[in-house]
C-alpha cells in the first residue's frame, strides 16, 4: 500500500496553497510535491507514500450523489495508483455537474489530468 488518505484541514490547505493544479472536464486535480524533510509538530512526514484526498461539492448532487462520485474517484485512482511517483499529495475534486459522471468519464478525465501534471506516463 503506497497511498494513504489526507486527513487534516492543514494538509488540504498546504496542497491548495503551495501545489499546482489541472482542471479537466469533470475533475480538478491539485498536486503538491512534498519536500524530503517536511515535518509537522516535530514528526517527519514520510516521503515514500502518496497521500490522496477526494472531494465533492456539498451544494450539488445530494449526499448520495457525492458519495457515489467519491467512490468512483477512489476506484479510478486505485487502478492507476502504481504509476504515480511517491512523495506527492493529491486532491481530486468533482467539478460542478448536474449528474454524477460515469466511471469511464471520471477515469479518462483523471488519467488525462495526471498526464498534464506530469505525474503519469502516457502509456497507462
Amino acid at each position: 500500500m503506497r497511498s494513504v488518505p489526507l486527513k487534516y484541514n492543514y494538509e488540504f490547505s498546504r496542497v491548495y496553497k503551495r501545489g499546482s493544479f489541472c482542471i479537466g472536464r469533470y475533475l480538478t486535480v491539485h498536486c503538491f510535491n512534498r519536500p524530503a524533510g517536511l515535518r509537522h509538530n516535530l514528526t517527519p512526514v514520510p516521503h515514500d507514500l502518496v497521500r490522496v484526498g477526494f472531494c465533492a461539492n456539498k451544494k450539488q448532487l445530494g449526499a448520495v450523489g457525492r458519495n457515489r462520485a467519491r467512490r468512483l474517484m477512489r476506484e479510478s485512482y486505485r487502478l492507476i495508483e502504481d504509476g504515480i511517483p511517491v512523495g506527492n499529495d493529491l486532491i481530486f475534486t468533482l467539478r460542478n455537474t448536474d449528474k454524477v459522471p460515469t466511471f469511464d468519464e471520471i477515469s479518462k478525465d483523471m488519467i488525462s489530468d495526471l498526464i498534464r501534471l506530469g505525474l503519469l506516463a502516457e502509456e497507462v
